[in-house]
C-alpha cells in the first residue's frame, strides 16, 4: 500500500527519486570543475598523473621525480585516464572528473544501501539528498584527492555485502563484487576506509541486529576477503618485490605519521556536525537520544544509526592525527539518521500533531533557507559589479530563479511541508554552486595576485628554459611543482654556498634575491630571469628565477630578459 506524502505519491516513486538525485549531483558536482586552483593535495596527486604519462611509470610511480608510495594509485590512474580520455594532462576540470563521479556514485550506493535498512520508501531518498548536499561532502566530492575514492568505494561494498547477506540463496556473485569494491577501496587509501567506515558499521550492525543471516553467510563472507585480498593486495605485494626498502620505509613513515603529524586534541571533531552544513539543526535534533529515539523508531533503527555515528565519531578521535576531510566518512550514517528525522517530521507536520519545538526547527529553518535564495541576487549583483564593472545579461534570470526559489521556499515552509521543503533546500545549495561559486573563485584568484608580477605558470613560457633542468633552494611546494609543468629538485645553501647542480645551464628558483657571491665557483654565474607569484593567498612571497650558467657563455649575448648579477 502506497504511504501518502503531503498529499502525493510523487517522491515515492523510485524513477522521480533518481532523477531528482541526478539532478542535483550533476549541478553540484559536474560543473566549475576547472576554476579553482589545485590544492596540496591535488597537485600531489596530479604531478604524479603527469609523471606517469611522461615516464610510462604506472607500476611504480613518482611524484617530482622521487617514487611515490604513501598512496595507492588507483585513484592517480583514474585521473591519469582522465587526462588521456581529455586529450590535455593539464586539464583540471578532466582530471577532478572522475571525483565527481565518485562523489555521484557515494549518494546513489547510500540510496540503495538505505533501501536495505529501512522498510520506509521516503528515508533513502532524503538521505542522499542530505549527503549530496552536505559541505564537507561537496568539497571533496569536487577536489581530485584520495579521500572520496577510498569511501566511495566502502560504501558500495558494504551496500552489495548487505544486499547479499539480505538475499536467499548463496549470492555469491554479490559477495564476489563487494570484495572487488574492498580491494578497490585498499588501492586507494589503504587501510583508512576500513578503519573509519566499514569497522563501525560492522559493529553497530552487530550491536543493532540480529545475526543469524550473517552467520548463514560464512562462505560467502569467506569468498568477499578472498577477493579483496587478491585485488587490495595486488600492488603492495608488486611493489614489496621491486621496491622492497622503498615499500618499507614509506609503511613506517606513514604509521608514524599517524601520531606525529597534525596531532589534534580528542575533542578536536566534537563540532562534527557543523560539517553537513544546511542540515546541521536537524542533525542535532536527531541525535538528542532521550527526544529522537523514539520518534526516529518509527522508521528505522535508531539504536544503530547513532552507535554507527558514534562509534565513527571514537575511532576518528582516539587517532592523533586529524584533519577535517577525515570526517567525510562519518557524513555518511550522520546523514542516513537525519534522514530518519526529516521523515519523522514530514509526518508529524502532514499529521498536525507536531510540537512547538519541531515547529520552531522547520520554520526557522525555511526562514534562513529564504533569507539564502533572497541573498543570492545581491550578492551576484554586488559581485558582477565589482569584477566587471557591470551587470552581466545572466543577471535578470538569476534573480527571477532565487526569488522564486525563494517565495517557494516560505511557502513550503508556511505551510509545512517538509519533504518539498528539503528537496527545495537541496536544490537551493546546488544552484548556489552552479552560480555563486564561480564569483567567489575569480574573486579570490584576482585578490591574490601581485600587480606586475606574473604568475609561476608563467615560466612555461620562457623558451629558453625549456631544456633545462629546474632546481628550487630548499625545495618547492607541490602547488608550484604543478605550476611549473617539470620536476623540480632541491638545492641547499650551506656555509653560505650554493650547492651546484651536476649539469648546467639550470633554472634556480628561490625565495630570496641570491647575490652572486653565493657561487662557490668562480667559473659559474647568474643571471636574473625576473620575479613570480609564490601562492596567491601569500603577498609577502616570490620567487626569484635565475640562470645558473659557466662563465664561458659571457662571450655570447644573454638571453632576451636577462641580467647578470654583479659580483659584490
Amino acid at each position: 500500500m502506497a504511504v501518502k506524502v503531503e498529499g502525493t505519491t510523487l517522491f515515492l516513486k523510485t524513477r522521480v527519486q533518481l532523477a531528482l538525485l541526478g539532478f542535483i549531483v550533476i549541478l553540484t558536482f559536474f560543473l566549475h570543475l576547472g576554476m579553482a586552483a589545485p590544492s596540496i593535495m591535488e597537485a600531489r596527486n596530479f604531478i604524479t598523473a603527469r609523471e606517469i604519462t611522461q615516464n610510462n611509470a604506472w607500476l611504480i610511480p613518482t611524484m617530482n621525480g622521487h617514487v611515490r608510495l604513501a598512496k595507492p594509485p588507483l585513484p592517480t590512474w583514474i585521473t591519469t585516464l582522465a587526462g588521456l580520455g581529455a586529450g590535455n594532462m593539464e586539464n583540471l576540470a578532466a582530471l577532478r572528473f572522475p571525483s565527481s563521479v565518485m562523489a555521484s556514485l557515494t549518494v546513489f550506493f547510500l540510496f540503495f544501501l538505505a533501501r536495505l535498512l529501512s522498510a520506509d520508501r521516503l528515508v533513502p531518498f532524503l538521505a542522499a539528498l542530505v549527503l549530496a548536499s552536505s559541505f564537507l561532502f561537496i568539497n571533496t566530492g569536487r577536489q581530485a584527492t584520495w579521500d572520496i575514492y577510498c569511501h566511495s568505494f566502502m560504501l558500495g561494498a558494504i551496500w552489495l555485502l548487505v544486499s547479499a547477506v539480505q538475499k536467499s540463496g548463496t549470492s555469491f556473485g554479490l559477495f564476489a563484487a563487494s570484495g572487488i569494491l574492498l580491494g578497490c577501496s585498499y588501492l586507494s587509501k589503504g587501510p583508512v576506509a576500513f578503519f573509519a567506515l566499514l569497522l563501525p558499521f560492522m559493529l553497530a550492525y552487530g550491536f543493532a541486529f540480529p545475526l543469524q543471516a550473517v552467520r548463514k553467510k560464512r562462505s560467502g563472507l569467506l569468498l568477499t576477503l578472498v577477493v579483496c585480498v587478491l585485488v587490495g593486495f595486488s600492488w603492495p605485494m608488486y611493489v614489496y618485490l621491486m621496491e622492497p626498502g622503498g615499500l618499507s620505509h614509506t609503511v613506517s613513515q606513514e604509521s608514524i605519521a599517524w601520531v606525529n603529524r597534525h596531532v589534534k586534541p580528542v575533542w578536536y571533531y566534537w563540532g562534527f556536525f557543523a560539517q553537513s552544513g544546511i542540515w546541521t539543526p536537524f542533525v542535532i535534533a536527531a541525535m538528542v537520544v532521550p527526544y529522537a529515539s523514539r520518534r526516529v523508531a518509527r522508521y528505522g533503527n535508531y539504536r544503530f544509526l547513532l552507535s554507527w555515528i558514534l562509534l565513527t565519531l571514537l575511532l576518528l578521535s582516539i587517532l592523533p592525527e586529524k584533519k577535517e576531510r577525515y570526517l567525510l566518512p562519518l557524513l555518511i550514517p550522520m546523514a542516513l539518521l537525519t534522514a530518519h528525522y526529516l521523515r519523522y517530521l514530514n509526518s508529524v507536520f502532514s499529521e498536525k500533531w507536531f510540537s512547538r519545538w519541531e515547529k520552531a526547527i522547520l520554520v526557522t529553518s525555511g526562514y534562513l533557507f529564504a533569507l539564502i535564495a533572497f541573498a543570492v541576487p545581491i550578492y551576484t549583483f554586488f559581485m558582477s559589479y565589482t569584477l566587471r564593472g557591470e551587470a552581466e545579461g545572466q543577471q535578470v534570470a538569476v534573480t527571477l530563479l532565487f526569488l522564486l526559489l525563494g517565495i517557494a521556499i516560505l511557502v513550503l515552509t508556511r505551510s509545512h511541508h517538509v519533504t518539498c521543503l528539503v528537496v527545495a533546500a537541496a536544490l537551493l545549495n546546488a544552484l548556489g554552486y552552479v552560480f555563486v561559486m564561480p564569483y567567489y573563485l575569480e574573486m579570490k584568484a584576482l585578490s591574490g595576485k601581485r600587480e606586475g608580477v606574473p604568475e609561476l605558470e608563467e615560466v612555461r613560457n620562457r623558451a629558453e628554459l625549456k631544456s633545462m633542468k629546474f632546481y628550487a633552494i630548499d625545495g618547492m611546494r607541490p602547488e608550484n611543482v604543478w605550476e611549473v609543468g617539470k620536476t623540480v629538485d632541491t638545492l641547499k645553501i650551506s656555509n653560505g654556498y650554493l650547492q651546484l647542480p651536476v649539469a648546467l645551464p639550470a633554472a634556480i628558483f628561490s625565495l630570496s634575491p641570491l647575490p652572486q657571491t653565493v657561487l662557490p665557483d668562480s667559473g659559474t654565474c647568474l643571471y636574473f630571469v625576473g620575479q613570480y607569484q609564490y601562492m596567491d593567498d601569500v603577498k609577502d612571497k616570490e620567487y626569484h628565477l635565475y640562470i645558473l650558467s659557466r662563465n664561458i657563455i659571457e662571450a655570447e649575448a644573454p638571453v632576451s630578459g636577462m641580467e647578470q648579477l654583479p659580483t659584490d
